[in-house]
């Protein structure tokens, strides 16, 4: 069987509960796969479609500055303009980062444990936010920031306008 491609890689060892279904399941689904898992998990469709905001989220545009819709507040904006006076580049940065352990506040055993499967969902999310934004915005090029520890407590993630 030919080898798929991904980007990122996915290594299902990073998910222990999709590990003990296959264990559970090997005996009529040997070949378990990540769509056979979320069959089996019940996967809800709402939740499923409202997951596609995360990884194909909506954008605004504002003075020059393409943002995360959510992330978009006029008070909070005009505060980093003026923190940033001439430089929409850092207001998209610092607007646009996010924090990919605060995306699940449930991680079990804090987010050093789920280093690994955090750092896989950041570069996913890098991944779709960039054909996204190609595809919204195909006249404009975005340079996008990827910091994981030592340097922040867990993957951050962020996109900006280049220059």
């Amino acid at each position: 069987m030919p080898e798929g491609k991904s980007i990122p890689p996915f290594d299902p060892i990073l998910l222990p509960t999709f590990q003990q279904y296959k264990q559970e399941h090997k005996a009529w689904l040997p070949d378990l796969d990540a769509w056979d898992y979320l069959n089996l998990r019940g996967a809800d469709f709402d939740l499923t479609a409202a997951f596609s905001k995360l990884f194909w989220p909506d954008f605004v545009e504002v003075d020059g500055c393409v943002l995360l819709a959510r992330r978009y507040d006029p008070p909070n904006f005009a505060e980093w303009q003026a923190r940033y006076p001439g430089n929409p580049r850092a207001v998209e940065a610092m607007l646009n980062h996010v924090h990919i352990s605060d995306l699940y506040p449930g991680i079990p055993a804090g987010p050093d444990s789920a280093l690994p499967l955090l750092e896989y969902l950041a570069q996913v999310l890098m991944v779709c936010w960039k054909h996204a934004l190609l595809e919204l915005f195909p006249d404009k090029q975005f340079t996008f920031s990827y910091l994981t520890p030592p340097d922040v407590p867990g993957p951050e993630i962020s996109f900006y306008q280049a220059e």
